[in-house]
């Protein structure tokens, strides 16, 4: 099997910055925090979980003529659709209701790992930034 490029999982970790720069810059300076803080925030965490969706569509559609396929894409499109409904939300709702799309991320990830082909590396990547991704949710829930 092989393993992931370096360049994957330093892009991932990357991809955790920004949800730890508004909980932090409310934390450390919340006078200074702009108006159009929250709303860039919540819109980038709902752009990642819409984003690791596409991944479980990309990685079914190679077997999308057989059922499990299928299944993979439409749970996909499930988990996309969740997302955007979820930053439709009111702030103080669709963090919670964020954190429960990436759970479910995770749980189609175990989905995908049993059903489909799995990748070395990419369940272990995949939980360790969805735990980051988790705790920077419950952190910016914890101030409001």
């Amino acid at each position: 099997m092989n393993r992931l490029p370096l360049l994957v999982f330093a892009l991932g970790y990357a991809g955790l910055l920004p949800f730890v720069a508004g909980p932090l810059w409310l934390s450390v300076r919340p006078e200074s925090a702009p108006a159009w803080l929250d709303g860039f925030w919540l819109s980038y965490a709902a752009m990642i979980a819409s984003f690791m969706a596409g991944t479980l569509w990309g990685l079914a559609l190679p077997t999308s003529e057989g059922p499990n396929g299928l299944a993979g894409m439409a749970l996909s499109t499930m988990l996309m659709l969740l997302a955007w409904l979820a930053a439709a939300l009111p702030f103080a709702l669709a963090i919670p209701a964020l954190a429960v799309v990436f759970v479910l991320l995770v749980v189609a990830e175990i989905w995908r790992e049993r059903v489909l082909d799995p990748l070395s590396g990419y369940f272990g990547l995949r939980v360790s930034l969805t735990v980051g991704v988790l705790v920077c949710l419950l952190w910016r829930w914890l101030l409001i």
